[in-house]
């Protein structure tokens, strides 16, 4: 399967093929490599590539992913074929509704950006999270205003916990 991957704001091609059980040929860019993937929690996977053992943690942040290791947090969007057809054919449409900013996994409130009553635009900064060691800035899906922010610097969160609420 084909994908293509959003990761520090550069596009970057993935082929994934899958040999056999938990075995896969990955290809980034010009680079190849086998991997043996097994998941061995809810959210924690643990591969092998090239004889060297990595555990890591993936959760869906909306349309991102949080991929957290000893060495940090990563986000990245994962688009495939479907998706992109998708998207193109919603291009132009804006989020509608209310929208919930919620933690992707446990951390510290390092900064809070708005404050309720604000307007924001989409994309826009709204709150930062650090989780192992890593700083993530969670950012606005939509314009809007912001109605309700339950957070505060210095305090710790949960996988799941409500943060900022935007209408």
């Amino acid at each position: 399967m084909r994908y293509l991957a959003m990761l520090a704001e550069r596009e970057h091609e993935i082929e994934v093929e899958e040999l056999s059980a938990g075995n896969f040929e990955i290809r980034f860019g010009a680079h190849r490599f086998e991997a043996d993937l097994r998941k061995v929690g809810p959210e924690a996977f643990s591969v092998i590539v090239n004889g060297r053992s990595f555990d890591f943690d993936v959760a869906r942040d909306g349309e991102e992913i949080v991929v957290a290791s000893r060495a940090g947090a990563t986000r990245l969007t994962l688009v495939d074929a479907a998706r992109r057809r998708r998207k193109a054919a919603s291009s132009g449409r804006e989020v509608s509704g209310r929208a919930e900013i919620k933690a992707a996994m446990p951390g510290r409130v390092v900064n809070v950006l708005v404050a309720a009553g604000d307007t924001v635009k989409s994309g826009a900064g709204v709150v930062t999270i650090e989780a192992m060691k890593m700083e993530n800035e969670l950012k606005s899906p939509k314009n809007g205003k912001v109605i309700e922010v339950r957070v505060v610097a210095g305090q710790t969160v949960e996988k799941g916990e409500l943060l900022i609420v935007i209408e």
